[in-house]
């Protein structure tokens, strides 16, 4: 039976040089999205694909297995290379006694989780009074594969001696934890790192919450720290996207990247022109508390607490505390797009009078009178 603690697997590889890398991150079971991606960078027996973890979870009901099941299925391939992620742990924590409110948390309370598509496929009933210990039963008995392939997931992967791939982070390449979670879960790697030895590629966390001035989901590359965080954010933060961050060789080290998300797609009829705030503020996760102002239709006007800046907020991004009372946004940014005519956008949330949208992976509002012109 698989334990709880995970001794860290590490990987070292000897690739051709003259073959290109693709490094990607955080799918969290948008399968669909992640095939797209593969698909439009042209994907092929002649590139290397490294998956840094976080396959599954949190994507759409049936997608967590079915990008589980995808991604085991690209692994036959003598070029491809998943590995773990804190999220596709989460079969460990079924398996103990002990941890049946972990397991319920996940399946009934979150729900989004590839334990949820298990329990679908085999025509259980998931709810706060069932027998744990007989799913996990069942689940032992009908899905080894789906164990033995998360028992094989490398945790790092070192490659040609350059370049180090670790899903959330790793301070010391020549100290490496007994355990997998600390380098699965190292939460703001990029962030508390004064930088590390050897160029290393990293997911987990999302890129749009590093910055704290504009709204943007695309790789961070510093190659002053030698760290590039390539986590978009996808089923994460409100614009989040799959990064495909490719190297054309390891003999020239040229990098480059491309995105894919879910959101519905629109081209622009019209330009359309916002000056820059003078004090461009992005609110993320732990730094989002507000006060509400005034309303108009969908959205709030809100003052965000820590910044004092003022901004719109659809209704839907806002949420109380049930405790203290307070209020709270999950991702919200004071800056609206200039665009031009012929300009793909992807579009985040509809509403009026404004709408959140994404463009080059840069999320902001617009007003939807914009998205509705027809000439």
């Amino acid at each position: 039976m698989t334990e709880l603690k995970k001794k860290t697997k590490v990987r070292r590889l000897d690739l051709d040089k003259n073959r290109r890398l693709i490094f990607v991150s955080d799918i969290h079971g948008d399968v669909d999205t992640f095939k797209l991606g593969l698909e439009n960078i042209g994907f092929n027996d002649n590139d290397y694909l490294f998956i840094i973890g976080d396959i599954t979870e949190k994507g759409d009901f049936g997608k967590n297995l079915e990008c589980f099941r995808y991604v085991m299925e690209l692994s036959k391939r003598d070029n491809v290379y998943p590995m773990a992620g804190n999220c596709d742990e989460v079969l460990r924590f079924i398996l103990p006694p002990e941890q049946k409110d972990n397991f319920l948390f996940y399946t009934v309370v979150r729900e989004h989780s590839i334990l949820n598509d298990i329990a679908y496929e085999m025509g259980y009933k998931l709810s706060m009074n069932m027998d744990v210990k007989e799913f996990v039963d069942l689940v032992h008995e009908r899905y080894k594969d789906l164990y033995d392939f998360m028992e094989s997931l490398d945790d790092i992967i070192v490659i040609n001696d350059e370049l180090v791939l670790v899903h959330a982070g790793l301070d010391d390449l020549n100290n490496i934890p007994e355990y997998a979670l600390p380098i699965l879960k190292y939460d703001n790697f990029y962030g508390r790192s004064d930088g590390v030895e050897k160029l290393t590629i990293v997911g987990h966390y999302p890129t749009r919450n590093y910055r704290h001035d504009i709204s943007c989901c695309n790789p961070i590359f510093d190659f002053k720290k030698k760290i590039i965080s390539i986590d978009g954010g996808n089923h994460i933060v409100k614009g989040g996207q799959i990064n495909f961050v490719c190297i054309d060789s390891l003999n020239n080290m040229n990098f480059s990247y491309a995105y894919e998300d879910h959101y519905p797609k629109h081209i622009m009829k019209c330009d359309c022109d916002y000056s820059t705030p003078s004090k461009p503020v992005n609110i993320t996760y732990g730094n989002n508390e507000i006060q509400i102002l005034s309303t108009d239709l969908d959205f709030y006007y809100i003052k965000h607490v820590n910044s004092n800046t003022c901004m719109w907020v659809h209704t839907s991004f806002v949420y109380q505390d049930d405790k203290t009372h307070k209020y709270y946004c999950y991702d919200a940014s004071n800056q609206f797009l200039s665009l031009r005519k012929g300009d793909l956008v992807s579009i985040v949330k509809r509403g009026l009078p404004y709408s959140v949208i994404k463009k080059n992976g840069y999320i902001g509002l617009i007003e939807t009178r914009y998205l509705d012109y027809d000439n």
